[in-house]
């Protein structure tokens, strides 16, 4: 009887025991190895850019930022690059994101992130370098992702993250105090376990949101794919920079036009002849220039360098008082009103190379060149063959050339140098009045400074300096010629104020482009937004943020925390036991009445 008694007494102990045993093996694998938790995003905003095509810029770093997968992002375009800190500070606790991200891109082709955190205060100023913009859209997929890295990890430590670090071991303290107290009662056991379900159950709902978050803004990632891959796709056919340049100034200009070389003039001829230099000290003129590149306005490529250049130039009539020898063997002056009437053109294509912000430039233009002297014909003459004190000019020429815009900070310095090549000198070649047969070149040179005002308008002076020379033969080639000369220069110096006007007719990123850009990222953000309210789901996920912010610390004291939940699943396995001793009372008969037999 003991012997029967005390092995059925072994053999439920042991079974007893095994059952723990598993039950608190399977507890361990269950609790000991949680499931890792997904990295929560950090919330973010990107505000408003600025600058030129700023609107295909920003939507290229949105999408770098949403493939990185580590940010949730949030659009607040009315959140300006300059705004007040205030302003930031709002925004950012209005969406409830730990920083704001801003952006201004400049003429050449950069772009300056400005990272705010969630108190307003700037937390750094990341310089992406391109130097035009297809060089800047490649900087961006390459550098974005790690250049804020660390500016939003610092917004992060010193806004809500450092703030729910810091709460996380002060709510585990009260937590842990109170299971400790549970543990040391009998019945309370079963208790807690149903808070640790409600807890997992509740760790599965918050993981199950940001799942469905994840699944969710998919979509819109991929929606604003399509917006920056609609942008991509005509990467290289972009709007290219600065389709239309104008400017509009004043010059003021000097003349000199004297003889080299041997010179001879017919005293018999009526009037005699005499050959006289002639200067003008200073006159006015107004010009018109531009450049237009047509390509640019539908690419970025090589053809949108290569556009028309045109200037115009027309003088105000002036009156001079010219004075010269009277001739007659005294020493008496003739004084003679001459009226000046002067006029320039040139129109042909110009090739821009840009070197980062810099611009070389090379052209070749058809010009023409006037200068008139009203006044000094002699009446008595027929119109066959007029006589004037000085020739009047009409040069036809063709100008190549090359020219260069450097520009340091705000400030431009360029210069040009061109020759000309004299297609014709009507006039100056008039048989039987000056000099036939006459040959000549000219060559232009010119140096300009200006300064960025605006965006789109720079002032700027410069000087300038023409001058033609010619060969006129000193032998007469017709006995009715009457002067001979060897050669002559005829030169231009002058100075001039104007001012200079870009255009960039939508190529800057406004206009209709705009609208089709925007009209895909307005589609995206009703899909993220078509499963749950707005605003809401972004704020929902992020309570579910800090319990995983609080299990960070609570990693730390893995061997302590162990015990404890080994414990409490001991003292829960106690109470699934509970039952079997009931079985006991089955087995405590059999036994009574052995002893009574």
């Amino acid at each position: 009887m003991l012997p029967r008694f005390a092995a059925r007494s072994a053999l439920g102990i042991c079974l007893t025991a095994l059952a723990m045993a598993g039950t608190v093996s399977v507890s361990r694998a269950v609790y000991a190895k949680p499931p890792a938790a997904k990295a929560a995003k950090q919330p973010i905003g990107v505000g408003g850019f600025s600058g030129p095509q700023a609107t295909k810029v920003r939507a290229r770093v949105l999408k770098v930022l949403r493939d990185s997968g580590s940010y949730e992002v949030t659009e607040v375009e009315d959140v300006k690059p300059g705004a007040s800190s205030q302003t930031y500070q709002n925004m950012a606790q209005g969406i409830a994101a730990e920083a704001i991200v801003v952006g201004t891109v400049s003429q050449a082709g950069n772009l300056t992130l400005g990272v705010y955190g969630a108190n307003g205060a700037r937390v750094d100023a990341i310089q992406i370098k391109g130097g035009t913009f297809p060089k800047l859209f490649k900087a961006i997929d390459n550098e974005v992702e790690i250049a804020v890295a660390d500016p939003l990890e610092r917004a992060h430590s010193g806004g809500k993250g450092a703030a729910a670090a810091a709460a996380a071991p002060a709510a585990a303290a009260p937590a842990a105090a109170k299971a400790d107290e549970e543990e040391d009662e009998d019945e309370p056991p079963a208790k807690p376990a149903k808070p640790a379900a409600k807890a997992a159950a509740a760790k599965e709902d918050t993981e199950e949101p940001v799942d469905s978050d994840e699944s969710d803004a998919a979509p819109s990632n991929d929606g604003g794919g399509d917006d920056t891959s609609s942008s991509e796709a005509p990467a290289e056919s972009e709007k290219g920079l600065r389709p239309l340049e104008l400017g509009l100034g004043i010059r003021a200009y000097n003349r000199n036009f004297k003889y080299t070389g041997q010179t001879w003039a017919d005293p018999t001829a009526s009037p005699a002849r005499t050959l006289y230099p002639y200067s003008l000290a200073i006159a006015p003129t107004i010009w018109l220039a531009g450049r237009f590149y047509p390509g640019a306005l539908f690419t970025n490529g090589a053809l949108s360098h290569i556009g028309i250049q045109f200037r115009y130039e027309f003088g105000f009539a002036t009156t001079a008082n010219y004075a010269q020898p009277a001739n007659n063997g005294t020493n008496a002056v003739i004084q003679t009103q001459l009226k000046t009437k002067a006029s320039e053109f040139q129109i042909g294509l110009r090739g821009r190379v840009p070197v980062g912000r810099h611009e070389l430039g090379i052209f070749g233009l058809y010009g023409n060149h006037s200068f008139v002297l009203a006044g000094d014909e002699d009446p008595n003459k027929g119109p066959s063959a007029p006589y004037a004190v000085v020739p009047d000019v009409h040069y036809n020429y063709l100008r190549f050339g090359l020219d260069a815009r450097l520009y340091f900070s705000k400030v431009m310095i360029g210069a040009q140098v061109a020759p000309r090549f004299l297609t014709s000198m009507k006039e100056i070649d008039k048989g039987g009045v000056w000099f036939p047969g006459a040959t000549g070149s000219g060559l232009e040179m010119g140096a300009t400074a200006g300064f960025q005002l605006l965006p789109w308008l720079m002032p700027a002076v410069g000087v300038d300096m023409v001058r033609y020379g010619f060969d006129f033969n000193n032998t007469p080639v017709s006995p009715r010629q009457t002067v001979i000369a060897g050669g002559a220069t005829d030169t231009y110096l002058s100075g001039w104020i104007g001012a200079f006007a870009t255009f960039d007719l939508g190529g800057g990123g406004s206009g209709g482009d705009v609208s089709a850009e925007m009209k895909p990222s307005e589609e995206a953000e009703p899909k993220a937004e078509e499963p749950d309210e707005p605003e809401e789901p972004k704020a929902k996920p992020k309570p579910a943020a800090k319990p995983k912010a609080e299990a960070k610390p609570k990693a730390e004291p893995k061997p302590k925390a162990k015990p404890k939940v080994v414990e409490e699943e001991e003292e829960e396995d106690d109470a699934p036991p509970a039952p079997k001793p009931k079985a006991k009372p089955k087995a405590q008969p059999e036994e009574e009445e052995e002893e009574e037999l």
